[in-house]
């Protein structure tokens, strides 16, 4: 069935989402930024309460941050203070003036701009810097401890990753002046129906290939279900899960994928900075601790990267995010409801658990993944872009 697609491939189609509106350099970096602002804030919103729940449940976790502080000296906390206060007033100063831009005159709005780009730019490099100094090893550790504990707490983890994809939204909506539907697919609606073949997909061969690895004896699974923790995780890993790799998706093979799609005309050379980019994401994972003490940091990211990789070819043969977001989401949900190993950066209670192998996890990876992008290719669609139909299903994230 040949894709109605003016002619054009599914992902170049997917890449000109972005043309014809005002999507100029500066546009990306305005919505990148207040995306980011967004996933700061939700950090903050939803990181009171996960902190309190966690020091309820692990009191010892609060003398141990109480030692944390009174180890750092002042300068370090008054640093990231000032960093703090200059994120808060430098991006609600920027977003403001830009607000109000619009009731000013053409020369004093380019200056409200100016001005409103400096804020920004401040607020953006703060955070930078908090993001450098403010955790390390051991407050990951401590909330990976906290969410073994409470499911509380894993819920509150998840939630701090949504807002970034209500930026990317709010940006592309009002900023870029495009369909939020553009920044998921080219297709006239977002495929639902080929997101959830996607999940059903990727359960079905990771059930496979974890029997076959188990019954080979490469990764031995241990049963470890505890019905009482289980059914705690469980609704928040099918409600929220889901939205944490969405939100993953739409950043980086939606808003990057097509961002860098503008300046640089192959996509295989997109692909590979923003899988790259998709596995720094990852290098605060505690799996990757773990496997560095025995192998190179490139090992240890190299399951990240194609995955990342895999994730963009299924966004090549859409084009559109449907079946990378559901692949993602299943992967997720299975490592966190079925099988799970130690080490993990979703410590929560599975059905089964297998030592961590990184090497022989990027094997299956690719091997999984390659599969899966197989099947996804067989049994795809027609494209039908917007402007080639009258449907009002067109309107769906208008």
């Amino acid at each position: 069935m040949l894709n109605q697609t003016l002619g054009k491939l599914p992902i170049q189609a997917f890449f000109s989402q972005a043309n014809g509106t005002v999507t100029s350099w500066w546009s990306w970096l305005a919505v990148f930024w207040f995306a980011v602002m967004l996933w700061f804030y939700g950090q903050m919103i939803f990181g009171i309460p996960l902190a309190v729940v966690g020091m309820v449940v692990d009191p010892s976790s609060l003398e141990a941050i109480m030692e944390s502080q009174n180890g750092s000296n002042a300068t370090q906390g008054g640093g990231y203070f000032l960093a703090l206060g200059t994120i808060i007033a430098g991006s609600l100063a920027a977003f403001l003036i830009y607000i109000l831009r619009n009731k000013s005159s053409d020369a004093a709005g380019k200056i409200s701009i100016q001005i409103a780009s400096v804020f920004g730019i401040l607020s953006f490099f703060a955070l930078i810097y908090i993001v450098m100094t403010g955790s390390g090893s051991e407050d990951a550790a401590m909330l990976n401890g906290w969410m073994a504990k409470s499911a509380l707490v894993y819920m509150f983890m998840l939630m701090m990753f949504p807002p970034m994809a209500v930026g990317l939204w709010l940006g592309v909506k009002h900023v870029q002046k495009r369909t939020i539907l553009s920044l998921h697919t080219a297709h006239f609606r977002f495929r639902w129906g080929r997101m959830v073949f996607a999940m059903l997909v990727v359960w079905a061969i990771a059930a496979i290939s974890s029997y076959i690895a188990h019954v080979s004896g490469l990764s031995k699974a241990e049963l470890v279900f505890d019905p009482v923790r289980f059914w705690k995780y469980l609704p928040i890993t099918l409600l929220f899960i889901p939205l944490q790799s969405a939100t993953e998706e739409i950043a980086l093979r939606g808003y990057l994928n097509q961002g860098l799609g503008k300046y640089i005309k192959n996509p295989w050379i997109v692909f590979v900075i923003t899988s790259a980019a998709f596995a720094s994401l990852h290098l605060s994972n505690p799996e990757v601790a773990e496997t560095v003490k025995e192998h190179s940091i490139w090992v240890a990211m190299s399951g990240y990267f194609f995955f990342g990789l895999f994730a963009c070819v299924l966004t090549y043969i859409d084009g559109g995010l449907e079946a990378a977001i559901g692949m993602h989401a299943a992967n997720n949900m299975f490592a966190a409801a079925i099988v799970g190993y130690d080490s993990s950066a979703l410590p929560v209670p599975t059905i089964f658990k297998v030592g961590l192998n990184t090497q022989l996890d990027s094997i299956m990876v690719i091997v999984s993944l390659a599969l899966v992008c197989l099947i996804m290719y067989l049994t795809r669609g027609p494209l039908i872009l917007p402007e080639l139909t009258q449907s009002k299903e067109s309107d769906v994230f208008s």
